[in-house]
């Protein structure tokens, strides 16, 4: 889930209840601000503006990258790295919203170019591949080479709600039902092409197809809820999945890939559209983001027995536990047999506007920041200094049926590995050491909110005693800093 660019006028802000508002940052909703999201472990922002992108660490807030040649309005990192991928926000022919560029911030060069027919809604990443999200598609690419190797025919998606897991294990994609149930792509990665498996069949509006990126099968077919699908968030190490519908009042988490087991959570009595759904780093909690202006943070005990901690309920999907049960009472009664609601909530100071939530660790003390010199000599690079020198480029096309052209350089893109520590990929973008191998043990937990209106709010949270939580530091997104240093924040 991110926020995304649409074609409106500056002065035109969208009613928060607008299906498209929960991926927009208003559709130029804010003067200046046209796209933010966090990375895959929430160590970075990403900013999108009409003059171009930065990325920020996310905390301390400090601005690490930027450029300017013209409006982005997406703009995805892998990790902390320098690889990143934009699309621009269409106010200039070479950023055009249907072309994604997949650049080095370091050396400030593009590795390749994809141009396809209609516009790029989102961009998931991985350490082995890339997701490109179309309205009625999905295009699977080899991060490697960025060789198409797959597509997917959807349901329209107009929201782009899919959820990509970081993991490269279990390296599933989540997205909507209501279509036909995807094929197989056919051995050596020919786009879109079926593998000769069994008959077709059709989801229905509350189901989620999960398709397996690394063996190009769809897994499962989870029936998630009765309405529409709203949301879906997938876990770090891809073993849950996070589902809400278009009502809103309830949240289920289910086990990937099998969905063996689900739980589920009571957000509210009233409906609401759900704008962000979000794990935290150790999947101990999952964080929601609410049209109302709230933020619902759940406990998830998964391990405990019975599957809940007095924060959600559990069943398995095969067999007569509550969830079964529930689905024939009324739905008054039903709600008597249902768990205690939120372990945590907060209230935003700007209800009523698109919001995107996060929950990692706070560490301290905080490692000491490393200062950099300037952007084109510091930041790290993707790929090896051999692949950097190439500037041949190849062309290749993808069959009609994936409705996508690429050129691309003929160097290897060689993202990071998670167990690599060779001298090609083990820098990042970040100016601190990366927050999943800290060098001191987490001292609690914080939530992160951007917002559409350009703030980026920190909420402590205390794991053992939850309740409402009070706002520390606030921030702008479009504040301007020299690369490098701390943007000041408001603390509260």
């Amino acid at each position: 889930a991110n926020f995304h660019v649409c074609t409106l006028p500056l002065s035109y802000r969208l009613p928060v209840d607008d299906p498209r508002a929960s991926m927009n940052l208003g559709g130029k909703y804010n003067s200046g601000l046209l796209f933010a999201d966090f990375n895959q472990d929430f160590s970075c922002i990403s900013v999108g503006t009409p003059e171009g992108y930065k990325i920020f660490n996310s905390d301390p807030y400090l601005n690490v990258f930027s450029q300017a040649d013209g409006g982005i309005g997406l703009v995805e990192m892998l990790f902390s790295t320098s690889l990143v991928a934009i699309v621009g926000a269409g106010d200039q022919p070479q950023l055009s919203p249907r072309r994604l560029q997949v650049l080095n911030t370091k050396t400030r060069q593009i590795i390749c170019e994809l141009n396809f027919v209609t516009a790029i809604l989102k961009v998931l990443l991985n350490r082995k591949r890339m997701v490109v999200v179309m309205e009625t598609k999905l295009h699977i690419y080899d991060i490697s080479n960025m060789k198409i190797l797959h597509t997917i025919d959807t349901s329209p998606n107009p929201r782009a709600i899919c959820a990509f897991s970081p993991s490269t294990k279990n390296c599933f994609i989540a997205y909507p039902a209501g279509g036909t149930l995807p094929s197989a792509g056919a051995a050596g990665g020919a786009p879109g092409g079926p593998s000769g498996s069994g008959p077709a069949s059709a989801g229905g509006s509350g189901d989620i197809f999960v398709f397996d990126a690394l063996s190009l099968h769809t897994v499962n077919v989870i029936q998630a809820h009765k309405g529409a699908i709203s949301a879906v968030a997938v876990s770090q190490d891809g073993t849950l999945l996070a589902t809400a519908s278009s009502k809103g009042t309830v949240i289920r988490v289910h086990t990937l890939p099998k969905a063996s087991k689900s739980w589920t959570f009571r957000r509210g009595t009233y409906p609401a559209a759900i704008l962000s759904l979000a794990f935290s780093v150790d999947s101990k909690f999952l964080c929601v983001a609410s049209a109302t202006g709230t933020v619902h943070i759940f406990k998830l005990d998964l391990g405990a027995a019975g599957g809940g901690s007095g924060s959600g309920s559990a069943g398995s999907t095969s067999s007569s536990g509550y969830g079964l049960v529930a689905s024939y009472l009324p739905e008054v009664l039903s709600q008597v047999w249902e768990p205690a609601r939120d372990f945590a909530h907060i209230k935003l100071p700007s209800p009523g506007v698109p919001v995107l939530c996060a929950i990692t660790p706070t560490f301290s003390p905080s490692p000491a920041i490393e200062q950099l010199s300037s952007p084109s000599s510091t930041h790290p690079s993707a790929s090896s200094s051999s692949s950097q020198s190439s500037s041949s480029s190849s062309s290749s096309s993808s069959s009609a049926s994936s409705s996508a052209s690429s050129s691309s350089s003929s160097s290897s893109l060689a993202p990071p590995s998670s167990s690599s520590s060779s001298s090609s990929s083990s820098s990042t973008l970040s100016p601190v050491p990366s927050h999943s191998a800290p060098s001191s043990s987490p001292s609690g937990l914080k939530v992160l909110i951007l917002t559409g209106d350009g703030f980026y709010y920190q909420y402590p949270l205390d794991p053992a005693v939850g309740g409402e939580l009070k706002l520390a530091k606030e921030f702008s997104l479009l504040m301007e800093a020299q690369d490098g240093q701390e943007v000041s924040a408001k603390y509260v």
